[in-house]
């Protein structure tokens, strides 16, 4: 099967690596590159962390040594890994989507917290009692689709690289019905708008879940 990966390095190769070791055809093509920008501490500190994507664990730079002793809350799998591998010691990991965790979060009592976060953010419903500061530690450059896709299956991580994605495709006068999608949620899905060739949806926000909404084989990754 050959299968196009459009999310941002370094989460692209590693997926390209994961799929060939399954014995899968695949073209990499990041349609956004994510860069690290400057920011300053909140003083005081809040009491906790929250990261809604792992780019916000790898490019805080230098005052992440500030908050590593303080509970990290991540929005999923992937997220909670890049937390760990920050130097956080207590990860804690959502259901894989940011509204979900900010609620979690409420109804357990947490009513502040530090969010490094990127320049584009998913809207969200403020849950009532919880208040967020808010650091901006990265930002995302689009990137062009360098030639007109030949592949079975487009992998779709955001809806920002999807709505990208969709762009890039009319740009290049590609046929949308000659592609198949496979997007990590509904609103991935969404934003990639309409006439595909098919559209699937992975069941949970994970990567995971992801190949197996394709039916292709993979072991669990933590």
């Amino acid at each position: 099967m050959r299968v196009l990966v459009t999310r941002p390095e370094p989460g692209a190769s590693a997926t390209a690596a994961r799929l060939r070791e399954l014995g899968h055809g695949v073209t990499v093509a990041p349609l956004l590159a994510t860069a690290a920008r400057d920011w300053t501490l909140p003083e005081p500190l809040p009491p906790a962390v929250l990261l809604t994507s792992a780019a916000g664990a790898r490019l805080a730079g230098p005052q992440l040594a500030a908050l590593r002793a303080l509970p990290c809350h991540a929005v999923g799998d992937a997220t909670a890994a890049a937390a760990r591998a920050a130097g956080f010691s207590e990860v804690h990991t959502g259901a894989g989507t940011v509204q979900a965790l900010l609620d979690a979060l409420a109804s357990t009592g947490v009513t502040e917290i530090l969010h490094l976060a990127g320049a584009e953010r998913t809207p969200v419903v403020l849950p009532v009692g919880l208040s967020i500061v808010t650091r901006i530690v990265y930002g995302t450059v689009p990137l062009p689709l360098p030639a007109p896709p030949h592949a079975d299956w487009v992998l779709l991580y955001s809806p920002r690289s999807a709505a990208r994605f969709a762009a890039e495709c009319d740009r290049l006068a590609v046929a949308r019905a000659t592609l198949r999608l496979a997007a990590l949620s509904p609103a991935v899905a969404a934003a990639a708008g309409g006439g595909w060739g098919a559209v699937v949806v992975a069941a949970a926000p994970h990567e995971d879940a992801l190949l197996a909404a394709l039916a292709l084989p993979c072991e669990e990754r933590s």
